[in-house]
């Protein structure tokens, strides 16, 4: 009995001794996170993969293909899904939020000890367009896209971290 007892204390012992270790490595995981997040965003050379898109007129849809915003410097490669009405575009022209484009007025701040906002303009031959990044040190990104001549989208996501 006493022996059965004491294995049992063990086996608790042991249990709660990995559970510590448990916390101390997500507690590390997560700020290793951070550090990285805030170095992508630092230097503006991230990616945020979406996985979700909330149109303005409708209700949020789950995307299953890879689509993804990447800034590079000034250079943004966007691409996106687009659901929602376009007031003025040229005939036969349906880039979407599909393009390459020059970055301008980029800003960014820390609205929050755990979150960055980003906020800049970009054009092309179709249409202006705010961009406004909502990013945590978790690597979760929400994304407003503002247009001139159509409804604005929202999408959430997940800053891309290198491997």
């Amino acid at each position: 009995m006493v022996r059965v007892l004491l294995s049992v204390a063990l086996l608790a012992l042991m249990l709660a001794a990995c559970g510590t270790t448990g916390n101390l490595s997500k507690a590390e995981s997560a700020a290793l996170v951070a550090r990285q997040v805030d170095s992508l965003l630092i230097n503006r050379t991230f990616s945020i993969e979406v996985d979700w898109m909330r149109p303005l007129r409708g209700t949020p849809r789950h995307v299953t293909s890879n689509y993804e915003l990447t800034l590079n410097g000034d250079q943004l490669d966007s691409y996106l899904p687009y659901i929602g009405e376009a007031y003025r575009l040229p005939y036969g022209s349906s880039k979407g939020l599909n393009f390459k484009g020059t970055v301008t007025d980029y800003n960014m701040y820390m609205a929050a000890s755990d979150r960055y906002v980003i906020e800049f303009n970009v054009a092309n031959d179709e249409d202006i367009f705010h961009y406004r990044i909502d990013a945590f040190n978790s690597g979760k990104a929400i994304i407003d896209v503002i247009a001139r001549d159509r409804d604005a989208i929202s999408f959430d996501g997940m800053v891309k971290l290198p491997k």
